[in-house]
C-alpha cells in the first residue's frame, strides 16, 4: 500500500524554505540575480501566508482573529446548517435523485437478487418462523370457521360474476379500521427487521452507495471534493440500516404500510385496469385453491403446515422460480412499479435521513471530519500559492528590469 504524502508538512517546509530564501537573498537584492531571487521569494512568501490564512480560516481563527465583515474566519463552523442542507440536497437531488433511482430500478434484476438471498439457510429459517408467527397471529385475529363459511358461500355462487376487487377493498379497509390487520403488519415488520440485519443487505447497500459516489464524482474534481465530506460508504450504509431498523421497531413502517394499503384500496376502487387484474387473479385463485375439503380446514393449521412444507420444498420452489422467465419478469415488473410509487411518495425522506445523521455532529466534530477527508488536499492550495507566487514575483521583476 502506497503511503499517503502529508501535504501539511510539505506546505510548511515550502513556506519555511521560501521565507529563508528571502532572508538570505535580500542583502543582495541590488544585483540582478539577488533581486530576482529576492522578489520571487518575497512574492512566494506573501502568497503562501495568504493561502495559509485562507485555508486555516475555513476551520478556525488564524492568529486569533474573530469573524467580521472584513475578515471571515471559522467559515465552516459558522455555516454548519448551510453545509448540512447542501449535503442533504446533493444526496437527495443529485446523488440519489428520482431519475437516477428509477434508472437503477430498470437495470436491477430483482428476481435474481431474491433468489440469491432467499436460498441462504438463515433466510429459509427466518421465512419459516415468519409463516409460523403469521399463523399464530391469524389464529388470534380471525375466526377460522367464519372465514371458511364465507369462502364456502362464495364457492356456491357464480364466481365469474362476483366483483371481488370491490369486496377485497372493503374487507381490507374493515380489517385496518377494526385493528385486525395490526398483527399481520407487526409480523411483517419483525420479518423486515430480521432481513435487513442480514450481512448480504449491508454489502449490497454499501456497493450501491460506492457506485453512486463514483458516478457522482466522475470527471468532476469539485464534486469529488464535496463527496469527500460524506462519511465512508460503509458508515452511510450502516446508518441507513440503523435508521430502517429503528423505523421498523417504533411503528413508523407499520404506519407507512397502513397508508400504502389505503392508497392501494383507493387505486383499486378508481383504476379500472387494476380492478380488472385483481378480479382475474381472485377468480383464478378461488377456482384453483378453494374447492373441496381444503376450505373446511382450520386456517392457522394450514399456515403452520405450509411453513413446514415450504421449508422442505424450498430449493425445489426456487429452482422452478429461477427457470421461469415469465414469472421472474412479472415479479420484476411488480416490484419496479411498487418501488417507483414509493420513491415518488417518500423521496424527500432521503434528505431528512442525511440531515438527521449530520445534526449530531458538533462544530469540532464537523471540522475534524472535513479535515480528515479533505484537509490534506486543501494543503495543496498553500503549496501552489507559494510556488505560483514565487514565479509571478520573478516574472514581475524581470519585466520591471526590461521596461526600465
Amino acid at each position: 500500500m502506497v503511503k499517503k504524502i502529508n501535504n501539511t508538512r510539505s506546505a510548511n517546509f515550502t513556506l519555511g524554505g521560501i521565507t529563508l530564501g528571502f532572508l538570505l537573498s535580500y542583502p543582495f537584492h541590488a544585483s540582478f540575480v539577488g533581486g530576482l531571487i529576492s522578489s520571487g521569494c518575497s512574492a512566494g512568501m506573501i502568497g503562501g501566508l495568504a493561502d495559509w490564512f485562507a485555508v486555516t480560516a475555513l476551520f478556525r481563527r488564524p492568529l486569533g482573529i474573530r469573524p467580521s465583515k472584513v475578515l471571515r474566519t471559522e467559515i465552516i463552523p459558522l455555516n454548519r446548517e448551510r453545509i448540512f442542507n447542501a449535503l442533504a440536497d446533493m444526496v437527495q437531488n443529485e446523488l440519489l435523485s428520482q431519475e437516477i433511482l428509477e434508472r437503477k430500478l430498470l437495470a436491477w434484476d430483482f428476481s435474481g437478487v431474491l433468489i440469491r438471498v432467499l436460498q441462504q439457510d438463515q433466510v429459509k429459517q427466518a421465512a419459516e418462523q415468519v409463516l409460523t408467527d403469521l399463523a399464530g397471529d391469524f389464529a388470534q385475529a380471525l375466526d377460522p370457521q367464519g372465514v371458511t363459511q364465507s369462502l364456502q358461500d362464495l364457492m356456491q355462487r357464480n364466481i365469474n360474476d362476483l366483483e371481488l376487487a370491490q369486496t377485497l377493498a372493503d374487507v381490507i379497509e374493515f380489517s385496518l379500521k377494526s385493528g385486525q390487520a395490526d398483527h399481520l403488519l407487526k409480523t411483517l415488520c419483525r420479518a423486515g427487521d430480521e432481513l435487513i440485519a442480514h450481512p448480504v443487505v449491508s454489502k449490497a447497500l454499501t456497493a450501491m452507495i460506492e457506485a453512486a459516489l463514483l458516478r457522482y464524482g466522475s470527471n468532476n474534481p469539485t464534486r469529488k471534493l464535496v463527496g469527500k465530506f460524506l462519511p465512508a460508504p460503509e458508515v452511510l450504509a450502516q446508518g441507513l440500516i440503523t435508521r430502517a431498523k429503528s423505523a421498523l421497531r417504533d411503528g413508523t413502517v407499520e404506519q407507512w404500510l397502513k397508508e400504502f394499503i389505503l392508497r392501494f384500496i383507493s387505486d383499486l376502487r378508481t383504476e379500472p385496469e387494476l380492478r380488472e387484474s385483481v378480479n382475474r387473479l381472485c377468480h383464478k385463485a378461488l377456482a384453483a385453491k378453494l374447492g373441496g375439503t381444503a376450505v373446511t380446514e382450520n386456517s392457522a393449521s394450514l399456515l403452520k403446515a405450509g411453513a413446514v412444507k415450504l421449508r422442505n420444498d424450498w430449493d425445489q420452489h426456487f429452482e422452478a422460480f429461477k427457470n421461469n422467465p415469465d414469472l421472474r419478469q412479472t415479479v420484476d415488473k411488480t416490484i419496479r412499479n411498487i418501488s417507483r410509487k414509493q420513491i415518488e411518495y417518500h423521496h424527500d425522506a432521503i434528505g431528512r435521513l442525511v440531515r438527521e445523521g449530520l445534526n449530531p455532529l458538533s462544530n469540532d466534530k464537523l471540522v475534524k471530519l472535513i479535515e480528515d477527508k479533505a484537509g490534506n488536499d486543501l494543503q495543496m492550495i498553500r503549496i501552489n500559492g507559494t510556488i505560483v507566487g514565487g514565479l509571478v514575483g520573478m516574472l514581475i521583476y524581470v519585466l520591471g528590469m526590461v521596461l526600465q
